[in-house]
């Protein structure tokens, strides 16, 4: 848990201290894909929810060959960037990978990740390609910018 906390204050720091850097302001949207601020927040305009979920519990389907294995995941809210989920707030999503699910899969237990969607259910939802990533700390500090309050 020490850990968890360890993480999520590393990136708001680098956030905080880092928005106010020019240079740094430019370099920090690359992981993304993104030149700047305006096309970052271009691209997270698209979604109604953006938030950081710390995954608590896993597990694979296996669906058969030609077929999308569909990862379920489990996992409470820590941290909210845009929109209306809550702290602690648990959720849990579906994502289908065009893959066979592994034989002997590690556990996602305990890892963070970044969660971009519309839904807000109390149910399990699907995400598409590009709507989960596990956490990376090069990119928290591109969301702590845009999404500062």
């Amino acid at each position: 848990m020490h850990m968890l906390h360890a993480i999520i204050l590393t990136g708001l720091l680098a956030g905080v201290v880092g928005c106010r850097s020019p240079d740094f302001n430019a370099r920090v949207f690359h992981p993304w894909g993104c030149e700047d601020a305006r096309e970052f927040k271009a691209r997270m305009d698209g979604y109604k929810h953006v938030f950081m979920v710390c995954i608590y519990e896993d597990h694979w389907e296996d669906r058969g060959p030609n077929r999308y294995s569909l990862h379920h995941y489990t996992g409470t809210v820590v941290k909210v960037y845009k929109g209306d989920w809550r702290l602690s707030e648990r959720v849990s999503f579906v994502q289908g990978l065009d893959y066979r699910a592994p034989t002997s899969p590690m556990s996602a237990a305990g890892s963070l990740g970044f969660v971009f969607t519309s839904q807000h259910v109390d149910t399990e939802f699907v995400l598409d390609t590009g709507e989960f990533s596990r956490y990376d700390a090069e990119y928290a500090p591109a969301l702590d910018c845009v999404f500062s309050k």
